[in-house]
């Protein structure tokens, strides 16, 4: 249990300069694709909970004291460290929004799992198996490209050598 609501912590901390770059322009809700699979009420479930969450992390965010928003952002301590420290400096309070939190997470996810067909739920692994192969994909094209750069470089190091047509 001890664990399971470190690693919550961990992943709710770690999301948090994440949710801060994306809240800079308008809200993105990830839900692009997502009209094709879901009906109308359960993509408004999900921006409704998307809020929900946001709201809850900028009350947590916004409970931190000076001191644990620096050990937050502290680049000396790892990412384990910074959680252990962070974990420590805690109040009842905070603890409190987090054990609240992290039930709310589990309810929704629950009620929303619900809502869906096996239609759905199919339709949804095929669309994060294609997410995830298309990410690879971009991955392996960037290492092809950075590969490249690197060969050109060499070749211009080595006193450019010329392609001749024979």
């Amino acid at each position: 249990m001890k664990s399971k609501i470190l690693y919550l912590l961990a992943a709710f901390l770690f999301a948090l300069p994440l949710s801060a770059q994306q809240g800079q322009g308008a809200p993105k809700d990830n839900l692009r694709g997502m009209e094709k699979i879901l009906t109308p009420e359960q993509i408004e479930m999900l921006k409704a909970q998307n809020e929900l969450i946001r709201t809850q992390r900028e009350a947590f965010k916004n409970s931190l004291t000076d001191e644990q928003r620096s050990i937050m952002e502290s680049r000396i301590l790892r990412p384990e460290e910074r959680r252990r420290a962070l974990m420590a400096s805690l109040n009842d309070q905070q603890r409190d929004l987090l054990e609240n939190h992290k039930d709310n997470i589990k309810d929704l996810k629950d009620g929303f799992r619900e809502s869906l067909t096996d239609d759905q739920k199919e339709a949804l692994k095929k669309r994060r198996q294609n997410i995830k192969q298309r990410q690879r994909q971009i991955k392996e094209r960037r290492e092809q490209i950075k590969k490249r750069k690197e060969e050109m470089k060499d070749r211009k190091r080595k006193g450019g050598k010329k392609r001749g047509r024979g």
